[in-house]
């Protein structure tokens, strides 16, 4: 009987559960367990980690794959709520309830090894198959009340932040920074990260979904609407969505602030920054490159978003490694210079962003996906700290950009039945 892979997921009893959804919802998968982990050990490069995955994959398993993600920074972790994170982690769940379309599969993953250990890992699959719960009824997990909010930075923070960051603008030091905020929640009690993202979904069915939970302890979720790239094969494709308006409350007010978008120069510059910027990296790495002339509106259900699409066929089938380090961070996630804009975020933010705006996807033998993990969340126990961002460049005001991110974080307060105001 065909069921929602998410909802499969929540009635599980196993603490290590992964989830992920592509945006246009043609794919689901949920997952229990481990057959396979990738963590950095003494080279942490990009190039070895896909080298290595290539190396576990195969034709003869073509809907095998590696489901993970990278931290936003390099080096140093800063603060504590990011310590048990790696600079990157991919997972092979042990069990997987996948759904491809109207399509519904079950299957157990485990990796072949010696005859000691192929005995251990059957009985580990056994024993997992064992805990599998198919339930007949569904029922959804209440969120507890929430008892505390806490911005970092806070307003006062904030706008001395956006005022440093146009100040250096108009030294020509800088011409975009994308300026994040944390905002953590306080439980009554533990908070559920599959029964959040369950809510989650409601309010986001335009988005990639995402749940990795390694352990009890701590989970990363999120629905964003962002991708940073899809390969099948040599065949290339990414967008450039930056620039932000509300969805109004009624058709005319939307269609207004779809024209807002559409017609403000500052917002057309913004997104500019991250066509130019792809058109650049694309041409650095594809035979033919393709962009869509003008944007278009991204309607999302809480906020729209100006995007093109960008296209390519690559030079070199397997490279996702230069993609990920020429990519990330675009001038969406991080800012213009780049180079420039990222020492700025990672000395002045007063936390670390950890996974939050990082690639974060599967990878299978010639394919990849990875959105940008925007409007996202970390889940420790009681506390959820969420993560947003605004662009801030010539003619920003802190008002705008704070009010931005309310708007951005808009379906997550929702989900916690907080009045958004």
């Amino acid at each position: 009987m065909a069921c929602s892979p998410l909802e499969w997921l929540s009635a599980q009893r196993e603490v290590t559960q992964y989830y992920w959804s592509d945006r246009e919802s043609t794919f689901e998968m949920a997952g229990i367990g481990e057959a396979d982990v990738l963590i950095p050990g003494e080279k942490t490069d990009t190039e070895a980690l896909f080298d290595h995955i290539r190396r576990q994959l195969s034709p003869q398993y073509p809907s095998l794959r590696y489901y993970g993600g990278f931290r936003f920074h390099r080096g140093p972790v800063k603060g504590e709520r990011w310590r048990a994170f790696k600079e990157y982690r991919f997972v092979v769940p042990r069990v997987e309830v996948v759904r491809r379309a109207d399509a519904y599969f079950l299957a157990c993953n485990a990796r072949a090894g010696g005859p000691d250990e192929n005995a251990r890992t059957l009985e580990t699959v056994k024993t997992t198959l064992g805990n599998v719960q198919f339930p007949d009824t569904f029922t959804t997990l209440a969120v507890p009340a929430i008892l505390a909010r806490e911005d970092h930075p806070d307003r006062e923070g904030w706008d001395r932040l956006v005022h440093g960051i146009l100040d250096a603008i108009a030294r020509g030091d800088l011409e975009k920074v994308v300026l994040a905020r944390e905002t953590c929640f306080t439980a009554e009690v533990p908070l559920d990260p599959v029964a959040l993202l369950l809510r989650l979904s409601e309010y986001s069915p335009v988005s990639f979904r995402f749940c990795f939970h390694p352990a009890d302890d701590r989970a990363f979720i999120g629905a964003s609407p962002e991708r940073l790239y899809h390969r099948n094969g040599c065949y290339l494709q990414s967008e450039a969505i930056a620039g932000t308006r509300p969805r109004g409350k009624t058709e005319e007010q939307d269609r207004m602030f779809g024209e807002e978008l559409m017609k403000t120069p500052r917002l057309r510059r913004e997104q500019q920054f991250v066509v130019d910027m792809l058109k650049s990296r694309f041409e650095s790495l594809c035979y033919e490159v393709k962009v869509e002339p003008e944007p278009w509106l991204l309607r999302l259900s809480n906020c729209q978003h100006l995007c093109t699409r960008i296209e390519g066929l690559l030079k070199d089938t397997f490279a996702d490694a230069s993609l990920i380090e020429t990519l990330h961070p675009t001038p969406a996630t991080g800012g213009t210079p780049r180079d420039k804009a990222l020492r700025f975020i990672e000395s002045e933010e007063p936390f670390d962003r950890g996974i939050y705006a990082s690639p974060t996807g599967w990878v299978g033998y010639d394919s990849a996906e990875f959105c940008v993990a925007i409007r996202s969340g970390l889940v420790l126990g009681n506390t959820l700290a969420l993560y947003t961002g605004a662009g801030v460049l010539a003619g920003s005001t802190p008002q705008e950009e704070w009010d931005e991110i309310e708007t951005k974080l808009a379906n997550f307060l929702t989900v916690l039945n907080i009045d958004a105001g």
